[in-house]
């Protein structure tokens, strides 16, 4: 699919072409609150659906133009939506309640924050094609990647990205911690999504990182709070791959609604969310250490008491199936296997995806048990109420569109093509 889709850009005549991978937590989700704490994440990309952003930019003579692309179930690459980028519109926030929201929400926040960009973009005929293959609310990142994919791409095609020239005295040089910035205040701020920074900076840095988010809980102005610290453990002790399978359950989630709540208990300071956070910043640190050892079977007992607290959390939150009905189901037809050292949620719950962390020599062969055990779980119903007695038969038909990836770390983030 990957060759595919670089031969559709190149078709459409592109100035240049960027891609922006898709996001793991790996201890989570402390999104809501992560401003008092640290975690490990990694960018990642598919092998087979690539799991990423990608975007062109080019110079047209016509009207700004924006174009959405999107695979259909024949695999061809069709335009989904088409528009003219009116620039009066882009530089205001009436379009934020819009489909292509992320991309006026992303637009407007880059002129608001640049005086080159607002008077070359203003000044400018170009077209932005946007094809993304992160199923949307799936808890992989998917609308972090987009937004900074669009940030990225036209940095790049107006020769902003690092340029310390055009800089008034209030700006900074546009680098890919600006932008991992950028991209949540246009989230937190401008869409009132809840969110925090682990995504961004992921998605826009690369690689498996253990980032700290100390001091940035109330989501200042950039300057006005510290950066994250962005450790690239992948770096440092020569981790080249993470022995992970992606199930995405096929039910989409609000993230932000999640970590809304979530959030509003933390600043109400309740007892048993304080102490559960906090558990999970040790599990977080402690997490490190088998990771520097690449002791998956040690990093999966510290994802498995993740998942306990988080089901409790979510519960106490008022989510009644903690993590959501569907991911602790997927957790539970393969957890039991011996090569599986774990399986827990990415993302913020109530739906979105779920990982395995497996054994690095047999990930092909349980890639294929899952899908099977998913295929066979409620055969009969029998069956399925001696194996599955706290389940509603109904799950298999809300399964039905769940999807499975291998995938790989990305070392790169965001890029150029």
């Amino acid at each position: 699919m990957y060759n595919k889709i670089i031969d559709f850009l190149k078709s459409q005549s592109p100035d240049l072409m960027i891609r922006a991978p898709a996001r793991i937590n790996l201890i989570n989700p402390l999104d809501a609150v992560e401003g008092d704490f640290w975690m490990p994440s990694a960018a990642i990309r598919g092998i087979d659906n690539p799991l990423s952003t990608f975007l062109y930019v080019k110079e047209t003579e016509e009207q700004c133009k924006l174009k959405i692309f999107k695979i259909n179930p024949d695999d061809e690459i069709v335009v989904g939506c088409e528009e003219e980028l009116i620039k009066e519109k882009c530089f205001s926030n009436s379009n934020f309640e819009t489909e292509n929201k992320l991309v006026y929400a992303s637009i407007n926040r880059f002129q608001q924050t640049y005086r080159q960009f607002r008077k070359d973009f203003f000044e400018s005929h170009i077209e932005i094609g946007i094809l993304p293959t992160i199923p949307r609310q799936s808890g992989l990142g998917g609308s972090a990647s987009i937004i900074i994919s669009i940030i990225y791409g036209l940095a790049k095609h107006f020769d902003i990205y690092d340029n310390h020239t055009i800089l008034d005295n209030s700006e900074f040089p546009l680098n890919k911690d600006i932008i991992a910035e950028m991209a949540t205040k246009i989230e937190y701020e401008d869409l009132n999504i809840t969110a925090g920074y682990a995504d961004r900076y992921s998605i826009s840095r690369g690689g498996l990182a253990f980032c700290s988010y100390v001091g940035k809980f109330h989501h200042e102005k950039i300057s006005h709070e510290p950066l994250a610290v962005y450790d690239r453990i992948d770096q440092t002790y020569g981790v080249t791959e993470l022995p992970i399978i992606i199930c995405y359950s096929g039910i989409t989630h609000d993230s932000g609604s999640v970590h809304r709540t979530l959030r509003e208990i933390y600043l109400n300071r309740v007892p048993f969310i304080l102490e559960a956070y906090s558990n999970m910043a040790r599990i977080s640190w402690k997490s490190r250490f088998a990771i520097m050892r690449k002791d998956w079977n040690g990093l999966g007992k510290y994802f498995k008491e993740n998942t306990r607290i988080m089901n409790q959390v979510m519960k106490k939150a008022g989510f009644e199936h903690g993590i959501g009905l569907h991911n602790n189901f997927l957790i539970d037809l393969i957890d039991d296997h011996p090569d599986v050292y774990a399986v827990k949620l990415t993302g913020a719950g109530g739906g979105g995806s779920v990982f395995a962390l497996v054994n690095p020599d047999k990930i092909e062969r349980l890639l294929k048990e899952w899908k099977l055990r998913l295929k066979n779980a409620f055969h009969s119903k029998e069956k399925s109420k001696l194996t599955f007695p706290s389940y509603p038969n109904n799950l298999k038909e809300q399964l039905k569109n769940a999807q499975f990836y291998r995938v790989e770390l990305d070392p790169e983030g965001v890029k150029e093509l």
